[in-house]
């Protein structure tokens, strides 16, 4: 990663970017790091950041949100103290963005974004629609660039079937977004892998090792 202390997620429903930027806001505060986590995933009923409140808070990640009255709000609002949060150059800043509107918004926040700095990832799942492939993830990566206003650096090959995912699985979705990532001429900057597979061969991205910790309502 580079030194940009605001780090922007962002990816299409199902990408699996919420749990991700979980993670990494989590290992962050782990490692020392005074850590905020901003959620502007605004598509409802999908999940988002907030649903981890209790747990970010209890590792002393503080949560960036919408107001309460408006948490579950359809509505393109951002949180009142954002920039001020922004301005806090020793506070490493994780966003948690959706595509569509959520993405718009960011176009708010350019001229901060331009005055301290960012990195912006795009989150693959090859097993989700809209990026099952390299066109339509190239797709995805310039239409999202086009509303939010945003450079995306790299991108993070998160393919996954929840539960289920298995090492065949990651190999295939890392290929896809390798071929992408070629074509846009940009890093493949994670391979993430849930904690509980063990790739039998290296790959050339780093790995990022992932814990869930999101609970969905058909889980038990």
């Amino acid at each position: 990663m580079n030194d940009n202390h605001i780090m922007v997620f962002v990816g299409e429903f199902g990408s699996g970017k919420t749990e991700l930027a979980t993670n990494y806001a989590l290992q962050l505060k782990a490692a020392g790091a005074d850590t905020a986590i901003v959620d502007i995933d605004l598509v409802k009923p999908y999940f988002r950041t907030r649903e981890n409140q209790e747990l970010l808070e209890k590792h002393g990640v503080r949560l960036i949100a919408p107001d309460p009255r408006l948490a579950h709000a359809d509505l393109p609002v951002l949180p009142h103290n954002l920039v001020a949060v922004f301005a806090q150059t020793t506070t490493k800043v994780i966003m948690d963005v959706g595509g569509g509107e959520s993405a718009i918004v960011l176009g708010q926040l350019k001229r901060s974004f331009d005055q301290y700095g960012y990195q912006a990832l795009l989150v693959v799942n090859t097993r989700r629609p809209f990026t099952g492939d390299v066109q339509g993830i190239i797709t995805t990566l310039e239409r999202i660039e086009q509303v939010s206003r945003l450079r995306i650096s790299g991108l993070i090959s998160n393919t996954n079937v929840g539960s289920e995912t298995t090492v065949e699985h990651i190999y295939q979705g890392l290929t896809i977004v390798e071929e992408a990532a070629s074509r846009l001429s940009l890093p493949v900057t994670w391979v993430v892998v849930p904690e509980w597979i063990k790739l039998p061969m290296k790959v050339n991205p780093p790995l990022f090792i992932l814990k869930p910790y999101t609970h969905y309502p058909w889980m038990v």
